[in-house]
Protein backbone atom coordinates (compact mmCIF):
# COMPACT_ATOMS: atom_id res chain seq x y z
CA UNK A 1 0.00 0.00 0.00
CA UNK A 2 1.39 3.53 -0.45
CA UNK A 3 0.37 6.34 1.44
CA UNK A 4 -1.18 8.17 -1.68
CA UNK A 5 -3.69 5.44 -1.84
CA UNK A 6 -4.91 6.06 1.86
CA UNK A 7 -4.84 9.80 1.57
CA UNK A 8 -6.82 9.75 -2.25
CA UNK A 9 -9.16 6.94 0.03
CA UNK A 10 -10.00 9.76 2.73
CA UNK A 11 -10.19 12.70 0.28
CA UNK A 12 -12.40 10.34 -1.44
CA UNK A 13 -15.39 11.40 1.83
CA UNK A 14 -14.65 15.21 1.63
CA UNK A 15 -11.82 17.54 1.05
CA UNK A 16 -9.21 17.65 4.22
CA UNK A 17 -6.32 19.80 4.76
CA UNK A 18 -3.27 18.09 5.29
CA UNK A 19 -3.62 18.77 9.28
CA UNK A 20 -7.37 17.04 8.70
CA UNK A 21 -5.57 14.23 7.15
CA UNK A 22 -3.07 13.69 9.73
CA UNK A 23 -5.89 13.73 12.31
CA UNK A 24 -8.25 11.12 10.78
CA UNK A 25 -4.61 8.72 9.95
CA UNK A 26 -4.08 9.07 14.24
CA UNK A 27 -8.36 8.33 14.75
CA UNK A 28 -8.53 5.67 11.95
CA UNK A 29 -5.24 3.35 10.31
CA UNK A 30 -2.76 4.43 13.02
CA UNK A 31 -2.43 0.91 13.96
CA UNK A 32 -1.18 -0.25 10.94
CA UNK A 33 -0.52 2.42 8.65
CA UNK A 34 1.02 5.55 10.83
CA UNK A 35 2.14 8.84 8.92
CA UNK A 36 3.50 11.95 10.08
CA UNK A 37 2.35 15.06 8.93
CA UNK A 38 6.03 15.76 6.34
CA UNK A 39 4.57 12.79 4.58
CA UNK A 40 1.54 14.10 3.85
CA UNK A 41 2.38 17.22 2.64
CA UNK A 42 5.00 15.64 0.23
CA UNK A 43 1.97 13.44 -1.08
CA UNK A 44 0.12 15.92 -1.60
CA UNK A 45 2.12 17.99 -3.44
CA UNK A 46 3.11 14.57 -5.72
CA UNK A 47 -0.67 13.85 -6.17
CA UNK A 48 -1.40 17.68 -6.94
CA UNK A 49 1.41 17.54 -9.69
CA UNK A 50 -0.21 14.31 -11.12
CA UNK A 51 -3.48 15.80 -11.36
CA UNK A 52 -5.07 13.17 -9.05
CA UNK A 53 -6.06 15.93 -6.16
CA UNK A 54 -6.86 19.67 -6.54
CA UNK A 55 -6.01 22.47 -3.84
CA UNK A 56 -8.43 24.94 -2.99
CA UNK A 57 -6.84 27.88 -1.12
CA UNK A 58 -9.55 29.52 1.06
CA UNK A 59 -8.44 32.50 2.30
CA UNK A 60 -8.52 33.46 6.22
CA UNK A 61 -8.46 37.26 7.95
CA UNK A 62 -7.44 36.13 11.16
CA UNK A 63 -5.12 33.14 9.98
CA UNK A 64 -2.61 31.59 7.38
CA UNK A 65 -5.19 30.39 4.61
CA UNK A 66 -6.27 26.98 4.76
CA UNK A 67 -5.74 24.66 1.80
CA UNK A 68 -8.30 22.29 1.10
CA UNK A 69 -7.55 19.07 -1.25
CA UNK A 70 -10.52 17.60 -3.45
CA UNK A 71 -10.08 14.26 -5.15
CA UNK A 72 -10.26 14.58 -8.87
CA UNK A 73 -12.13 12.29 -11.06
CA UNK A 74 -8.43 10.82 -12.09
CA UNK A 75 -7.85 10.25 -8.76
CA UNK A 76 -11.27 8.57 -7.91
CA UNK A 77 -10.16 6.12 -10.84
CA UNK A 78 -6.92 5.32 -9.49
CA UNK A 79 -8.56 4.88 -5.95
CA UNK A 80 -10.64 2.51 -7.42
CA UNK A 81 -8.29 0.74 -9.55
CA UNK A 82 -6.06 0.15 -6.68
CA UNK A 83 -8.26 -0.77 -4.09
CA UNK A 84 -9.70 -3.19 -6.57
CA UNK A 85 -6.70 -4.98 -7.57
CA UNK A 86 -5.35 -8.09 -5.49
CA UNK A 87 -1.95 -7.32 -4.21
CA UNK A 88 0.99 -9.20 -4.27
CA UNK A 89 2.34 -11.09 -1.29
CA UNK A 90 4.43 -8.35 1.04
CA UNK A 91 7.68 -9.06 2.48
CA UNK A 92 7.08 -8.46 6.34
CA UNK A 93 9.67 -7.14 8.67
CA UNK A 94 9.71 -6.73 12.20
CA UNK A 95 13.37 -5.68 13.80
CA UNK A 96 12.05 -7.21 17.18
CA UNK A 97 12.24 -10.44 15.62
CA UNK A 98 15.51 -10.42 14.38
CA UNK A 99 16.36 -8.95 18.39
CA UNK A 100 14.76 -12.48 19.66
CA UNK A 101 16.66 -14.52 16.43
CA UNK A 102 19.95 -13.39 17.73
CA UNK A 103 18.87 -13.50 21.63
CA UNK A 104 21.34 -16.23 22.58
CA UNK A 105 24.30 -13.12 22.22
CA UNK A 106 22.44 -11.93 25.07
CA UNK A 107 22.16 -12.72 28.79
CA UNK A 108 18.91 -13.83 29.89
CA UNK A 109 18.95 -10.56 31.82
CA UNK A 110 19.08 -8.76 28.95
CA UNK A 111 17.00 -10.44 27.19
CA UNK A 112 13.98 -10.67 29.39
CA UNK A 113 14.52 -6.50 30.07
CA UNK A 114 14.11 -6.17 26.23
CA UNK A 115 11.22 -8.53 25.72
CA UNK A 116 9.64 -6.44 29.39
CA UNK A 117 10.09 -3.49 27.06
CA UNK A 118 8.33 -5.26 24.03
CA UNK A 119 5.32 -6.17 26.59
CA UNK A 120 5.12 -2.80 27.52
CA UNK A 121 4.59 -1.10 24.30
CA UNK A 122 1.67 -4.30 23.41
CA UNK A 123 0.06 -3.55 26.22
CA UNK A 124 -0.13 0.07 25.65
CA UNK A 125 -1.60 -0.50 21.98
CA UNK A 126 -3.94 -3.32 23.30
CA UNK A 127 -5.05 -0.35 25.83
CA UNK A 128 -5.32 2.03 22.72
CA UNK A 129 -7.52 -0.78 20.57
CA UNK A 130 -9.62 -1.53 23.41
CA UNK A 131 -10.65 3.05 23.76
CA UNK A 132 -11.16 3.39 19.63
CA UNK A 133 -13.27 -0.32 19.63
CA UNK A 134 -15.65 0.93 22.10
CA UNK A 135 -15.75 4.71 20.65
CA UNK A 136 -16.14 2.95 16.83
CA UNK A 137 -18.76 0.32 18.55
CA UNK A 138 -20.55 2.98 20.22
CA UNK A 139 -20.53 5.27 16.59
CA UNK A 140 -21.73 1.99 15.18
CA UNK A 141 -24.31 1.99 17.00
CA UNK A 142 -25.68 4.88 15.60
CA UNK A 143 -25.75 3.55 12.05
CA UNK A 144 -27.14 1.04 10.20
CA UNK A 145 -25.94 -1.50 7.20
CA UNK A 146 -22.40 -1.56 5.33
CA UNK A 147 -20.87 1.81 5.85
CA UNK A 148 -17.15 3.31 6.60
CA UNK A 149 -16.97 2.99 9.91
CA UNK A 150 -17.71 -1.38 9.44
CA UNK A 151 -14.31 -1.41 7.36
CA UNK A 152 -12.78 0.69 9.86
CA UNK A 153 -13.74 -2.10 12.59
CA UNK A 154 -12.53 -5.04 10.32
CA UNK A 155 -9.00 -3.31 10.48
CA UNK A 156 -8.95 -2.66 14.27
CA UNK A 157 -9.95 -6.51 14.63
CA UNK A 158 -6.95 -7.51 13.09
CA UNK A 159 -5.25 -4.82 15.20
CA UNK A 160 -6.58 -6.47 18.33
CA UNK A 161 -6.22 -10.13 17.33
CA UNK A 162 -2.41 -9.74 16.31
CA UNK A 163 -1.74 -7.64 18.95
CA UNK A 164 -3.32 -10.62 21.40
CA UNK A 165 -1.46 -13.12 19.85
CA UNK A 166 1.55 -11.29 20.21
CA UNK A 167 0.82 -10.47 23.69
CA UNK A 168 0.34 -14.04 24.63
CA UNK A 169 3.75 -15.07 22.29
CA UNK A 170 5.79 -12.71 24.40
CA UNK A 171 4.88 -13.75 27.51
CA UNK A 172 5.41 -16.87 27.13
CA UNK A 173 8.90 -16.50 26.18
CA UNK A 174 9.32 -14.28 29.25
CA UNK A 175 8.07 -16.75 31.01
CA UNK A 176 10.46 -19.96 29.95
CA UNK A 177 13.01 -17.17 30.19
CA UNK A 178 12.54 -16.46 33.68
CA UNK A 179 12.17 -19.91 34.78
CA UNK A 180 15.21 -21.44 32.58
CA UNK A 181 12.74 -23.78 30.78
CA UNK A 182 14.04 -23.59 27.56
CA UNK A 183 11.63 -25.75 25.43
CA UNK A 184 9.60 -24.79 22.42
CA UNK A 185 5.66 -24.39 22.32
CA UNK A 186 4.17 -27.85 20.84
CA UNK A 187 2.60 -27.39 17.05
CA UNK A 188 -0.49 -27.66 19.61
CA UNK A 189 0.12 -25.24 21.34
CA UNK A 190 0.62 -22.75 18.76
CA UNK A 191 -2.48 -23.21 16.77
CA UNK A 192 -5.48 -21.28 17.37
Amino acid sequence: MSLQHAILGFLSSKPMSGYDLKKIFDQSVRHFWPANQSQIYRELSRLTENGLVQQEVIQREDRLDKKLYHITAAGRDELHQWISTPLPPQDYRDPALIQVHFGSRMNDEELIALLKHELTGLEEARNQFAAMYEMYQRLLAQQQGRSDLFFSILTLEYGILTNQATLKWVRSMLERLESGVYDPLSYDELTI
